[in-house]
Order: structure tokens, then C-alpha cells, then sequence
């Protein structure tokens, strides 16, 4: 069955799949080449990707969502397979050549039940939920976050949840959710508060996160043509696994500011405090061994960031991007300028190329955070049915 849905993935590139079946999704060819570095050889990865996803409705209040996703990777230099659950408890991902140059792997990331009663929606089962407004790294975004130098980000990973959600008025909306984690003290419960005013949107969080109390608040509005948001999450200490956490207590905070400055020219910058890294980059070693980084909640092991990006519109079909991520602490950046091509009504490509620049240290003892990590190209190519 792997090896046919490896197949279409192929072929889906060049005939539209919208005649064969009736589900949506995509297929995606990725290759990325990384220079050699303090920790390893240079590597070079390729991948081919098919996902389906669909939601059909069963009764007038009750529909079905379902959504996998087979990928066949094939890596220069093998390395661990890397299988991170912490936001599910059934393991529906099957890898194959875990230790091989070609590896497969398939996995079901949406399947749940969405029920509509009043002013109630309840969904229950694997799917997708995501906080915040801040573009480039929210720190509200506390389920499944994706990394602030993420280059795919349109499938949010699948969690094992129930959530309901009451609009309380046409402009607000209280969410209450638990998550299910690989075993019950790693489980979750959260809630959250949304609401429209005529100065902007307001999003209050709180509850625990696979242990840990938290609380968060986050504004996002306009001045003077301006967008401006600011976001904020503390957690406190996780108590049955004292010490795997980078700190007892810690915040990760942003704000956000984005203008157009030209036509089709626009820039995004944000300011973070990433509470949970250090300021001495010797730490980055433990900090993301600890369990916060472990479960994929962080992924900076610093302090202070620029993170910004800038992008134009060079053609109605060509968008420039340049992504720059400044580590204030030690002055190490990641420069990744970029093009996006539309091809076609449903096919794209996309290619970057990351340079990367610090002070170089030794891989025990770190100077920098991206000092020691070598370029990394890629290129992708997407085909959306």
C-alpha cells in the first residue's frame, strides 16, 4: 500500500488526481541539501509526499474528517528516526527503513468528529487546533507549534483531543480543551477566550500543558496602517518530572509588527523572549535536551531575537521573500533568501538557500547558536487537487 501511495505521488505532479478521487490534498516533491558542520557530514535529503484529507458530512449537525499522509524519504547518511507524540496517545504512524538510506513513513494526523448544536461545536478525535496571531512564532501557539524557521507550514500536526467551542456572542468565543498525551500525567487541559472589539482582537489562555500551569494573554490591532501584536505565555513549574524543564518558572513573550512599505513590498518584524533558552550559549547543549524542547513546545535555545521577513511581489506569478533570525545574545544569524513561483493555477515551486554565521565552538561547548550548523538549501515542488 506504501509503495502505490509513494507512486501517486509521482504521477499526481503530472495529471491532475481532482479525476480520480474525490478527496482533497496534495503531493509534494522536496530535496534539501545541509553543508557539513561541528555535529556532522553534509547531508543531502530527498523526500516524496502524497496527503489526502477530506470531511463529509453524515447528518444535518455531524460530520467526519479524516486526512494521512505517506512519505518516502531517502537520506545520504542515515540518522535516528526522530517519532515525537506528546499531543497524542494513539499511535497511528507507521515507519519502515527507520535505519536505512530509504525510509517510509505513513501516518493518519486528522480523524475526528465534528458536531454543530446552537452556538456549540464539538470536535473529538485527531485534529489540528492552533493559538495566537503573531505570524513568524507566537508564543500562544503552545500545542504543536511550528519552528520559527519553518519552511512548510499549511498541515498543522494532528493531536488527540476533544474540544468545544460556545460562541458566547457574534464577537467572542470560549474554547475548552483536553488533550490526550502518551500517557495521563502528559495530558492537557486548556482553556481559551476570543474576543472582537472595535480596537482589535483580544485572546486570554490558561490551564496545563502536559503538566505545567500556564497562563497567557495576546492583543493584536492597527496604528496608523501599522499591524501591531503582542503575545505572552508564563509557565510554571512541571511537578512530576522537577528539573527536565529548562527553568522552574519562564515566560516567552513578542511583539509583532507588520506595514506595507511599497506596493506589493511588505516586512514583518518581531521581537521575542524566549524565556526558556539562556543567554550563555554553552547551556544550548542541556537546554534542548530538556523536556520542553524534547517535546517540540521550543526550538530557539537563546534568549533575545530578531526575527523578521521581507516580501515582494517581483511578478503577478514570482514573490521574493528574505527571512533573516538574529540570535541578539551571541550575534549569530540565519540569512534564508527565497523565491516562490506559481507555475501554475495548482502547482508550485519553491526554492531557498540559508546561510548560516557565528562564532564557532566545539560540539561539547558551543559559541554561537547557529555558529556550528552549516548552509542548508532546498527546493520544493507542490501540487495542490
Amino acid at each position: 500500500m506504501i509503495r502505490l501511495l509513494i507512486l501517486l505521488t509521482f504521477l499526481g505532479c503530472l495529471w491532475p488526481l481532482t479525476s480520480a478521487i474525490a478527496v482533497q490534498g496534495h503531493t509534494r516533491l522536496l530535496t534539501t541539501w545541509q553543508d557539513t558542520t561541528a555535529y556532522s557530514a553534509s547531508q543531502w535529503n530527498s523526500a516524496a509526499e502524497l496527503r489526502l484529507h477530506d470531511k463529509q458530512p453524515l447528518t444535518s449537525a455531524l460530520s467526519f474528517e479524516w486526512g494521512a499522509t505517506a512519505t518516502l524519504w531517502y537520506r545520504q547518511h542515515p540518522t535516528r528516526w526522530q517519532a515525537v507524540r506528546p499531543n497524542q496517545q494513539i499511535d497511528l504512524t507507521k515507519v519502515t527503513g527507520e535505519a536505512n538510506h530509504c525510509t517510509t513513513q505513513s501516518e493518519i494526523d486528522r480523524l475526528a468528529l465534528h458536531a454543530n448544536i446552537g452556538r456549540h461545536q464539538v470536535t473529538v478525535g485527531r485534529q489540528a487546533i492552533g493559538f495566537g496571531r503573531i505570524v513568524l512564532y507566537s508564543p500562544l501557539d503552545i500545542i504543536a507549534p511550528f519552528a520559527p524557521d519553518a519552511l512548510i507550514t499549511d498541515v498543522r500536526p494532528g493531536i488527540d483531543a476533544v474540544r468545544w467551542n460556545i460562541n458566547l456572542t457574534a464577537a467572542s468565543q470560549l474554547q475548552a480543551i483536553h488533550i490526550w498525551g502518551p500517557d495521563n500525567r502528559e495530558n492537557s487541559s486548556l482553556l481559551a477566550l476570543e474576543s472582537l472589539f472595535d480596537w482589535g482582537d483580544l485572546l486570554l489562555l490558561g490551564g496545563e500543558l502536559a503538566g505545567r500551569p500556564l497562563a497567557g494573554a495576546g492583543i493584536a490591532s492597527q496604528w496608523g496602517g501599522i499591524g501591531i501584536k503582542l503575545e505572552a505565555t508564563t509557565y510554571g513549574r512541571k511537578p512530576h518530572r522537577d528539573g527536565d524543564d529548562p527553568h522552574d518558572e519562564f515566560t516567552i513573550a513578542a511583539v509583532e509588527c507588520d506595514a506595507r512599505l511599497f506596493d506589493d513590498v511588505y516586512l514583518t518584524v518581531d521581537y521575542l523572549f524566549n524565556g526558556c533558552g539562556s543567554d550563555d550559549p554553552e547551556d544550548a547543549t542541556a537546554i534542548l535536551a530538556s523536556a520542553f524542547y524534547q517535546e517540540q513546545r521550543a526550538y530557539l535555545s537563546g534568549r533575545h531575537y530578531l526575527i523578521s521577513v521581507l516580501s515582494a511581489e517581483v511578478h503577478p506569478l514570482v514573490t521574493a521573500e528574505l527571512f533573516s533570525l538574529l540570535n541578539l545574545g551571541d550575534h549569530s544569524v540565519m540569512i534564508r533568501p527565497g523565491l516562490s513561483v506559481s507555475l501554475s493555477d495548482n502547482l508550485s515551486l519553491d526554492v531557498h538557500y540559508a546561510w548560516l554565521e557565528g562564532h564557532q565552538g566545539s560540539v561539547s561547548q558551543p559559541a554561537s547558536e547557529f555558529g556550528n550548523q552549516g548552509d542548508l538549501a532546498s527546493v520544493f515542488l507542490s501540487y495542490y487537487f
